[in-house]
């Protein structure tokens, strides 16, 4: 499932960001992979960036190109707790599939949404990424068409219609990954900004 993103694609979502007046200090990508949004995000200013590759192989040659960088060679689910709400900026093309992720604060959790989430690694990078950003920060993900397509993934958008913002979604073409990852697949690019005391939702976010 690691499909590597056109590089033209994350630099318009990060030049984007800067120019809607998005502050981004401290930038982390969870499923980094060759780190083409470390790159591009580092030409926009970010004082601190933090990468998780789970990958050895690909996350060695990472620490490699990016050494002034925060590179953790493991799977998102190790960041510490201490790092929630701290981060301005989550941006990745993260993984997908009916993959489980161990993470007992999930798996053991009372909230319905993040025991779910934990069954499939695309709902629960959502879920985790929007715990990792402070007040006012942006998750921008590029994601499989099942993460809005699935019925059974509703109580995955509602819980994060709850506590985000919907500033953008756009379904990609299905040929955007064809030249540079030699594969067609349906993707969206979802771009959510957090917001833990909203009282009501759009007409926009009950539709998504």
């Amino acid at each position: 499932t690691a499909f590597y993103t056109p590089p033209l694609v994350i630099d318009a979502i990060a030049t984007t960001l800067k120019e809607n007046g998005v502050s981004i200090q401290k930038l982390l990508e969870p499923s980094a992979g060759i780190g083409s949004f470390i790159q591009s995000f580092a030409n926009k200013d970010v004082s601190q960036v933090t990468a998780y590759e789970k990958d050895l192989l690909t996350g060695k040659i990472l620490k490699q190109l990016y050494p002034d960088n925060r590179i953790r060679i493991s799977g998102f689910e190790e960041i510490p707790e201490k790092e929630k709400n701290s981060y301005d900026v989550v941006a990745s093309n993260i993984p997908f599939g009916d993959t489980s992720v161990f993470d007992l604060s999930y798996s053991r959790s009372r909230d319905t949404a993040k025991v779910q989430a934990a069954r499939s690694i695309h709902n629960y990078f959502f879920m985790k990424g929007t715990d990792m950003l402070r007040e006012g920060g942006v998750l921008a993900f590029i994601t499989s068409q099942g993460v809005l397509n699935s019925p059974k993934n509703e109580p995955i958008r509602r819980a994060l219609m709850q506590d985000n913002n919907l500033v953008s979604v756009v379904r990609l073409p299905n040929d955007l990954f064809a030249d540079y990852a030699g594969t067609e697949v349906g993707s969206d690019l979802i771009i959510l900004q957090k917001n833990s005391a909203k009282q009501s939702l759009t007409e926009m976010e009950e539709l998504f």
